[in-house]
C-alpha cells in the first residue's frame, strides 16, 4: 500500500511517513498551562545558536510525566502541522510520545542518542526529497495509525507487514521509548 519493493523500486502514496518533518528540539522551559489542568506549555529550541527559534507546544503530559522530567530533556517534535490553539495559547509543533494500551502510561519519544538539536529523522527509507509541506491532519490521522513502538522500544512505522525504525543520520542509531513496549505512538 505505501512501499511496493518490487524490483528494489519504493513508491511513495500521499499518507507516508516521508510527509512528516521530525525534529530533535530540547525542552528549555515547562510550566502549566494557566487555563488546562492536563497541559503543560513548553518553549523548545532546535539549535544550540543565541538566535535560535523557540517554538512554543502544548502538550497533554500532566497527568503522566513530571515537569522536572521534561525540563532540558531532547524530544522528538513534528514540525509540520498547522499550528493551533489550546486553551488560548499557540502550539507550533507537537511532542511524539508513546502510550500504553490503557492510556495509564505515557513516555515521550526519545531521539536517537548521536543526534544534534534541529536534526530531522526519518523512516527510511521514507526520505522526502525536499522540505515536507505543511501536513494535513488527515494524513496525519492516516500515518499515526501506524505509527507504534517495537518489541525493543524502539519507534517504527508499520506497513504492509514491514517495520521502518525512526533514525538519525546514523542507519543504527534509533529513535526510543525508555520501558513501552508494542504500543502506539501519537
Amino acid at each position: 500500500m505505501f512501499a511496493s519493493q518490487r524490483l528494489g523500486l519504493i513508491r511513495f502514496e500521499a499518507a507516508s511517513p516521508a510527509a512528516l518533518e521530525l525534529k530533535v528540539g530540547l525542552i528549555k522551559e515547562c510550566n502549566r498551562h494557566p487555563d488546562a489542568d492536563k497541559l503543560y506549555v513548553s518553549q523548545i529550541i532546535t539549535s544550540e545558536a543565541e538566535d535560535a527559534t523557540t517554538l512554543t507546544v502544548c502538550s497533554g503530559l500532566v497527568n503522566f510525566i513530571s515537569r522536572e522530567d521534561l525540563l532540558n530533556k531532547k524530544v522528538v517534535l513534528l514540525t509540520n502541522l498547522k499550528p493551533s490553539k489550546m486553551r488560548g495559547i499557540k502550539s507550533e509543533a507537537m511532542i511524539l510520545a508513546s502510550e500504553d494500551s490503557e492510556a495509564t502510561k505515557v513516555e515521550v519519544v526519545n531521539p536517537p542518542i548521536s543526534s544534534e538539536l534541529g536534526d530531522l529523522l526519518h523512516f527510511k527509507p521514507f526520505i522526502p526529497e525536499k522540505k515536507p509541506s505543511r501536513l494535513k491532519s488527515k494524513i496525519w490521522e492516516e500515518v499515526q495509525s501506524k505509527l507504534f513502538t517495537d518489541s525493543e522500544g524502539k519507534v517504527v512505522f508499520k506497513s504492509e507487514d514491514q517495520e521502518y525504525r525512526l533514525s538519525g543520520s546514523k542507519s543504527d542509531d534509533f529513535a526510543f521509548v525508555e520501558t513501552l513496549r508494542n504500543t502506539i505512538v501519537r
